[in-house]
């Protein structure tokens, strides 16, 4: 009997000593990141905001006045936070809005003036980080079907969302968003 209560005791010890040790660290959400595009044709292209449209772009350079870009940060909420909308703001520090696909424009990725996310049967959706990607939860799954898609623009790509089965235009290819604090 006392063999057991020595070994219990000497078994509770070490499973604390291993647990200190490998206490993980949850990545957490970030404020003032930019947004980076992954892909054929762009190898960490920031994402920018299209000043006439409110849509998003792909683009080397975020600043280019002729494509009418503008860059911008974002807060971006971790998954394991409770909510799970993305806000953007002009680099003056001006609120942009929120995070959102905008399936009146062929699913193209935009920011609406207000924060939106849909609560469905008490679970909210929306965007957040997995590690550093950004993906949206649609109640089920966590997604990332985000496409590049050519413009007019040389070198401009318009932030969409492909749904599984989607059509896919000429010129786009897939892409990985991930955020970064600068």
């Amino acid at each position: 009997m006392q063999w057991s209560s020595l070994l219990y005791h000497l078994f509770a010890i070490q499973v604390g000593r291993c647990s200190a040790r490998n206490d993980h660290v949850k990545r957490g959400s970030e404020q003032n990141a930019t947004l980076y595009a992954y892909g054929a044709n762009s190898s960490a292209w920031p994402i920018a905001y299209g000043v006439n449209d409110g849509l998003l772009y792909i683009a080397q350079n975020p600043d280019n006045q002729s494509a009418d870009l503008t860059p911008m940060y974002w807060d971006l909420p971790s998954i394991t936070d409770e909510c799970w909308i993305v806000n953007g703001s002009f680099v003056n520090g001006t609120r942009a809005g929120s995070l959102y696909i905008k399936p009146e424009d062929d699913n193209a990725i935009g920011v609406m003036p207000f924060a939106r996310a849909a609560a469905i049967n008490g679970t909210v959706t929306g965007f957040a980080l997995f590690a550093t990607q950004l993906v949206y939860n649609n109640n089920t799954e966590l997604q990332a079907q985000f496409w590049a898609q050519a413009t007019d623009n040389d070198g401009v790509y318009c932030l969409v969302w492909v749904e599984d089965g989607g059509q896919v235009e000429s010129g786009s290819f897939p892409v990985v968003v991930k955020g970064s604090e600068d």
